[in-house]
């Protein structure tokens, strides 16, 4: 059977300490292989910005913009070495269709994503973003626990297609659409 490598890993987050848990997954993978790492982090449309209002307008979103580089430029220095290549992405839209898209676009191997963020109730209206990119993503997703993270990790590099899930069907991907 032929082994597949990890060559690209994308790690979404909304910069909660949830979603930075995903971090520590993808440090251990790279004790088996070294992929390219992207992080990621998608400003919602339909968000709000601290005092409450909605965040529309081009400035506010280019100020997002250059505040969440800042942080993801932060997160690489504190979690990757020079000697892992990592790149870093901000994205308007919404998250989920926002990661699918990134994954099919970089060509990602494995998406390492937390099953919890900031989406608070939104979860229970809504979904969450996890459950989403779990459902339409291209590629094998890892979804991990907020927990306290532990060493042990099962990694299995045995990936093919067959371990694809089926497509959504009719009645799910028209709530995603």
């Amino acid at each position: 059977m032929k082994k597949r490598v990890i060559k690209n890993v994308l790690i979404p987050t909304d910069f909660s300490n949830l979603s930075l848990g995903a971090l520590d997954y993808a440090k251990i993978l790279m004790q088996f292989q070294s992929p390219k790492i992207y992080l990621l982090h998608v400003i919602d449309k339909g968000t709000s910005n601290k005092k409450g209002k909605k965040v529309n307008s081009r400035e506010s979103f280019e100020s997002r913009e250059k505040t969440a580089m800042k942080q993801l430029n932060s997160i690489a220095g504190q979690h990757f070495s020079n000697a892992h290549i990592v790149t870093l992405a901000v994205r308007r839209g919404d998250p989920a269709k926002e990661i699918v898209k990134l994954a099919q676009e970089e060509k990602i191997d494995l998406i390492i994503i937390s099953t919890h963020g900031l989406t608070g109730i939104a979860h229970v209206l809504l979904g969450s973003v996890a459950e989403k990119v779990v459902r339409y993503s291209p590629v094998p997703v890892l979804s991990v626990k907020p927990q306290k993270f532990q060493a042990k990790l099962v990694y299995e590099s045995d990936i093919d297609e067959q371990l694809h899930l089926k497509p959504p069907k009719e009645k799910t991907k028209k709530h995603y659409e």
